[in-house]
């Protein structure tokens, strides 16, 4: 097992994986991998498809949510690959995106996914999500503008991406609101809910359901107008508050992004640089406190001040798709909150203040 505490365990993983990347390891060769003729001469075409035979086997195995989401030994030699046979990695990658949302049935191609894949993507569970995220960021987009950029391929990886955060926002969104429609039942039957996920950040996501009413889920607009429809018992079940102010200068905060936010008015003759620049809670859309450390994760530099419980990151589909179920586990609101960021799957690290060392080396 990988320790992340000790780097020099990290970097002998990495040696490992590349070492016997290419060897033959017991796994069943995939032949369906295309090899192009352009590849480098040192690197013969079985070595190729060893590769990728036991590259696509290791992403196969972390699809499944019981093993810990540590891939970087992965991600390590796929950058190689990225710059020695790019043509090849694009190749596999392709394969592997189209495994990721095929099932027994039906074979999904990369041409049907860019075009249906809203619909693909609310049926496939959050890991592999989580998964095509690192793998977009961390490897095809990782230097879109370099020798090996292709506009065509940055295009197609930056689209999934997009779409990928987009299905992980909104399924975080109904994760909240249906906590806190559940939280309301059962206050309602007299049970008590004082073990279940307390919701944060439920005003700032109605807005962000209110800017995007034309692309979300028709589920996740009514479960919004339901939590409306509470009106003053809202503060019972969960923390609303719709009002935010700077931590700064206490002039007002307006949601105008789910990420980052400018304190003071949305005036916009106001100079941009004499509004403080906070940012925002990857998880509650809430801004983020500077009194108290916060989380952070470093693939997609999302800061997350509030923790999801970890049955957020075990879902098999979209709970909109289950959103008029009424009959929900106590246990799925229950669960312990766990630091990992909701839109990559990876363990948080604590945000360092800038004043210290930097844990980066020089």
């Amino acid at each position: 097992m990988l320790d992340q505490m000790y780097q020099a365990r990290t970097q002998k993983a990495v040696v490992e994986f590349i070492w016997i990347g290419g060897q033959f390891l017991g796994i069943p060769l995939n032949k369906d991998i295309y090899i192009s003729n352009k590849q480098s001469a040192k690197s013969s075409e079985t070595n190729f498809l060893w590769w990728g035979s036991n590259i696509l086997w290791s992403l196969k195995n972390y699809e499944k949510c019981e093993t810990g989401l540590v891939l970087w030994d992965v991600i390590a030699a796929l950058q190689v690959l990225m710059k020695s046979a790019p043509a090849f990695l694009e190749t596999l990658m392709h394969k592997w995106v189209t495994d990721l949302f095929s099932d027994d049935q039906q074979r999904v191609s990369i041409d049907a996914l860019c075009q249906c894949r809203k619909d693909m993507m609310s049926n496939v569970s959050s890991r592999k999500l989580h998964l095509l995220n690192i793998i977009c960021r961390k490897v095809m987009l990782r230097d879109p503008a370099g020798e090996n950029g292709n506009s065509t391929s940055t295009d197609l990886w930056s689209s999934l991406l997009l779409s990928s955060e987009r299905e992980l926002r909104e399924r975080l969104v109904a994760f909240t609101f249906a906590a806190v429609l559940n939280r309301k039942s059962y206050f309602l039957k007299g049970t008590c809910a004082e073990n279940m996920w307390f919701p944060v950040g439920v005003a700032q996501m109605r807005s962000w359901v209110s800017m995007n009413s034309g692309g979300v889920h028709n589920q996740l607009r009514s479960l919004s107008s339901t939590i409306k429809r509470l009106g003053s018992r809202i503060n019972s079940v969960c923390e609303y508050s719709a009002k935010e102010t700077c931590a700064y200068c206490s002039a007002p905060v307006h949601f105008e992004s789910p990420d980052i936010a400018l304190c003071g008015s949305v005036d916009p003759t106001i100079v941009p640089t004499e509004r403080h620049k906070l940012s925002r809670c990857a998880a509650s859309m809430r801004l983020c406190s500077v009194l108290e450390p916060t989380w952070y994760c470093v693939c997609c530099g999302g800061m997350v001040d509030k923790l999801v419980p970890e049955t957020y990151f075990t879902m098999k589909t979209s709970p909109l798709l289950n959103a008029a179920d009424p009959d929900v586990e106590l246990s799925l609101y229950s669960a312990p909150a766990v630091p990992r960021c909701p839109f990559c799957g990876i363990l948080l690290q604590r945000l360092m203040p800038e004043f210290l060392l930097s844990v980066s080396p020089v």
